[in-house]
């Protein structure tokens, strides 16, 4: 498996190891209130596994928490190696950091409005200590009318946008994000939304902006979302972001969720509104089973409500084998509001620019009919299960 240049760079799954797992969810859980207590000693045989796991679960920084405390036992090497690794992601996330810090004044001073997301937001807004939550790259929300200035902007900066939009507009109407690299390998997720998908498409970004509070990095303010829609952002990025279970966007949770001013009636609301309510029950599902963490008791309220069958139906598509064979992009299709755009849609996936198709496949030129199996492979299910209805 190729990997990103530059300090991004988090490298493939290691293989599963028979005793790892109860070892590497209970370093994701160390320090919070709910989780179980106790202390771990992790032999010399099993650590290269376990560093390994860690480092790709970006859980380093915990791991060297609970080695100060006294709850992980490790052999001096072993502790020094823990040690190593987590100066190494401290060091990609202070380059983010001053990446940032380099590249606020250029957006401002083209009137771009823009929200610090997830990696240095939530370390420095919600943990106990910022180097307890690493991150490897830098994701900023823009307003949708802003969306093509703050793309240029990242290219006067010396940014390279890793792929097109595969057709003029495709971006603001239906896109999610986009990955930009940095000279110095810096990678930079502009978001317009916080999902790909139907979910994202529910949502009203825009209105993202009206609920934020201030962030101090560097002892510059930013902005970034207040808590509530921190937790249901990180619920988001927990239960969508891959059929993987990541442990840190769990973790992410649990801690907004523990610590954070959540106002539970207004994310219940907009749960509602955005038709969230099956993803937030996912995410705090999985913070349950993988952390031990119960929920707080006042997410009941959000926990036993309704959920549409839209909402079940969406996110299927996100976590069976649907997810590799079309079903995101089937699902966002349902969501597409009118025939016109839905043709749009269609038309940008089954017909790219050409500019499009050489940044993905390189000059290896894929034949439209391959291209074209997927929906054909929707319509004939479709008819299938229409037939056997």
């Amino acid at each position: 498996m190729s990997e990103p240049p530059g300090p991004a760079v988090q490298g493939a799954a290691p293989r599963s190891q028979p005793d790892l797992s109860s070892t590497i969810r209970w370093v994701a859980a160390f320090g919070l209130p709910e989780a179980a207590v106790g202390e771990r000693t992790v032999a010399s045989g099993v650590w290269p596994a376990t560093l390994a796991w860690l480092g790709f679960q970006r859980l380093t920084g915990l791991g060297v928490a609970a080695l100060e405390a006294g709850a992980l036992r490790l052999g001096d090497a072993e502790a020094e190696q823990l040690l190593e690794r987590h100066r190494g992601a401290m060091t990609v996330a202070l380059q983010i950091e001053r990446c940032l810090l380099d590249l606020a004044p250029r957006l401002e001073s083209d009137g771009i409005d823009f929200l610090v997301l997830k990696g240095p937001a939530v370390a420095r807004a919600f943990y106990p200590d910022p180097s307890w939550r690493s991150f490897g790259d830098l994701d900023l929300l823009v307003r949708t009318a802003d969306w093509q200035a703050a793309c240029v902007a990242l290219a006067k900066a010396g940014f390279r946008r890793q792929l097109p939009e595969p057709r003029r507009g495709f971006d603001e109407r239906f896109g999610k994000a986009a990955t930009h690299i940095g000279p110095d390998g810096v990678q930079i997720d502009l978001h317009r939304t916080l999902a790909l998908g139907p979910f994202g498409l529910w949502l009203e970004p825009d209105g993202l902006f009206e609920d934020t509070v201030s962030l101090s990095i560097g002892g510059r303010a930013f902005r970034r979302l207040d808590d509530t829609r921190a937790l249901l952002h990180a619920c988001m990025h927990a239960a969508l972001g891959s059929r993987r279970v990541r442990l840190l966007p769990l973790r992410d949770v649990a801690q907004i969720a523990g610590i954070g001013r959540v106002d539970w009636s207004e994310l219940d609301r907009l749960a509602g509104r955005w038709r969230l309510r099956v993803v937030v029950r996912r995410a705090l599902d999985d913070v349950q089973t993988q952390l031990g963490v119960e929920p707080p008791p006042l997410a009941r309220r959000l926990l036993e409500a309704p959920i549409d069958r839209r909402e079940q139906r969406a996110m299927a598509a996100y976590l069976t084998d649907r997810r590799n064979r079309g079903g995101t992009a089937l699902s966002t299709l349902r969501a597409i509001p009118g025939v016109r755009s839905k043709a749009a849609y269609l038309r940008a996936l089954l017909v790219p620019d050409r500019e499009f198709v050489m940044a993905r496949d390189g000059q290896r030129r894929t034949p439209y009919l391959h291209r074209w199996l997927v929906p054909l492979r929707w319509f004939a299910s479709s008819r299938g299960r229409g037939s056997r209805g």
